[in-house]
């Protein structure tokens, strides 16, 4: 099984070609931007990496900065 966890990087070119792509179906269906730059043929570097049993959290909500300000902090103060 995988976990996601994203880490994007874009250089200022593909950005504006982002912007003038239309959404495609299958942005649409998964509600995730990478699919636009595949559905232009373009590519995306996807690499696996070892966990090593650290725990992974999402911030994709307002809801979220505070647990991720907290986990930030106790990595600080290790």
């Amino acid at each position: 099984m995988f976990h996601h966890v994203g880490v994007y990087a874009y250089r200022p070119r593909a950005l504006r070609a982002y912007a003038i792509w239309p959404v495609g179906p299958l942005e649409v269906l998964e509600g995730l931007e990478q699919l636009r730059f595949l559905e232009q043929g373009r590519n995306v570097l996807c690499v696996e990496v070892e966990a090593k049993g650290r725990q992974f959290w999402e911030l994709n909500n307002p809801e979220d900065v505070p647990r991720i300000e907290a986990m930030m902090a106790e990595m600080a103060a290790q």
